[in-house]
């Protein structure tokens, strides 16, 4: 009895932490399916500020893409450590990987064909606003 009191002092809390969403995380955008990721006909993207990194005229950041619905290898969310050049207006993945639950929460799913090839970003073209939203964001913290 004494241990079943003491694991559910240890289990509440956790999933407590797991059903509410990360406090870092920032919304910065909705996009739809586009020609920089087709992964859900509509994503959410969010942001954590405080992992941006600075070397030089780049920045890293890690990024939530919560898919609208599942993915094409069953993926809800998406968890990815994205560069973006500041002085070239581009972006790459540097890592990611794929998760069963929204928020990058559950089990992870190891993505296939993830690219690692540089994304020039234009800032009059649609597809690409919340990607060149969120390389404002990087590159103005970072400075």
């Amino acid at each position: 009895m004494r241990a079943a009191r003491f694991t559910a002092w240890l289990v509440v809390p956790l999933l407590v932490s797991c059903a509410s969403p990360p406090e870092n995380w920032v919304e910065a955008g909705k996009g739809k399916k586009s020609v920089l990721y087709v992964l859900s006909e509509s994503t959410t993207y969010y942001v954590d500020p405080t992992t941006i990194a600075k070397e030089g005229n780049l920045r890293k950041v890690w990024e939530i893409h919560d898919l609208g619905e599942k993915g094409a290898q069953h993926e809800r969310s998406v968890l990815a450590e994205v560069e973006y050049d500041c002085r070239l207006f581009r972006m790459r993945t540097v890592a990611a990987t794929g998760h069963s639950l929204p928020m990058g929460r559950g089990e992870i799913i190891p993505l296939r064909n993830v690219s690692d090839d540089w994304i020039l970003l234009r800032r009059n073209r649609p597809d690409d606003a919340v990607f060149v939203k969120i390389l404002d964001l990087a590159c103005a913290q970072g400075r």
